[in-house]
């Protein structure tokens, strides 16, 4: 009784969620045809994405798109063997690779500010300092996934936002905020203080 209750709960779920997000694209052709007979008031259930993902055309699709995948790793490994039979290629490939990585390391080394503990100091005023010069970008300068975006979102950050922030390393303590140490202090545990 209770699987069968949840199973329906999840189906009723899935049914209503799905009529607010967008259909994947692995079915690029059935996708816009889904979509462009789509009403305000008409909403989509599991059972029409079943039809379509087990239909002949999304079945076409699906190899379709693991027919390209497959094509794409196969190049991708076929450059990767030709690299490696030939030096010089694999000698540009290094260079490229340590361009990028000093690049990556100048990027992160804008950010050690934030690890900056000194008297007086405010990493705030470096972090703004920082945005303006364009040198960093924080929150709405980050570029969104475009696929992502759900309900009204603009989609999601590929990146950390909390790491991007100023005081990140930096932050209070409460002493008193050990509350098993406190637990045991109101039942004389603990440890004493010495005189």
């Amino acid at each position: 009784m209770i699987k069968h209750t949840i199973t329906i709960l999840f189906a009723v779920t899935a049914s209503a969620v799905h009529g607010f997000t967008t259909t994947p694209s692995i079915f690029p052709a059935s996708a816009s045809r889904h979509s462009a007979s789509h009403s305000s008031t008409k909403l989509y259930n599991v059972f029409d994405d079943l039809k379509l993902i087990f239909s002949e055309e999304g079945k076409k699709n699906r190899a379709e798109y693991d027919e390209r995948i497959k094509r794409e790793q196969e190049e991708a490994q076929k450059e990767i063997l030709r690299r490696r039979r030939n030096p010089e290629m694999m000698e540009e490939y290094e260079r490229n690779v340590a361009i990028r990585r000093n690049e990556l390391a100048k990027k992160k080394n804008v950010w050690e500010f934030q690890n900056r503990v000194e008297e007086g100091y405010d990493p705030k005023t470096e972090w703004d300092r920082l945005r303006e010069e364009g040198e960093i970008e924080v929150g709405s300068d980050l570029e969104r996934d475009p696929t992502s975006s759900r309900l009204g979102s603009e989609g999601l950050i590929d990146v950390r936002i909390d790491e991007r922030m100023p005081y990140i390393d930096q932050g209070y303590v409460d002493e008193d905020a050990d509350v098993v140490g406190n637990f045991m202090k109101m039942f004389g545990g603990g440890k004493k203080k010495k005189d």
